[in-house]
């Protein structure tokens, strides 16, 4: 994930294993929904310290 040189060697080993387009893309959703999870998480964490901090 982020890297270039990765994203190149697995999309050409995917076309290479019979990876479609959509399935790809697929993994991609799967990756930006796991990753805005956890900023989603991280966010309530750094709201519930400041709560406790600034009272």
């Amino acid at each position: 994930m982020q890297c270039p040189y990765c994203i190149d060697a697995y999309t050409g080993d995917g076309l290479k294993r019979g990876i479609t387009k959509e399935e790809m893309m697929e993994a991609i959703h799967v990756t930006a929904a796991i990753k805005s999870g956890a900023a989603l998480v991280h966010g309530v964490q750094m709201m519930n310290k400041y709560n406790k901090l600034s009272m």
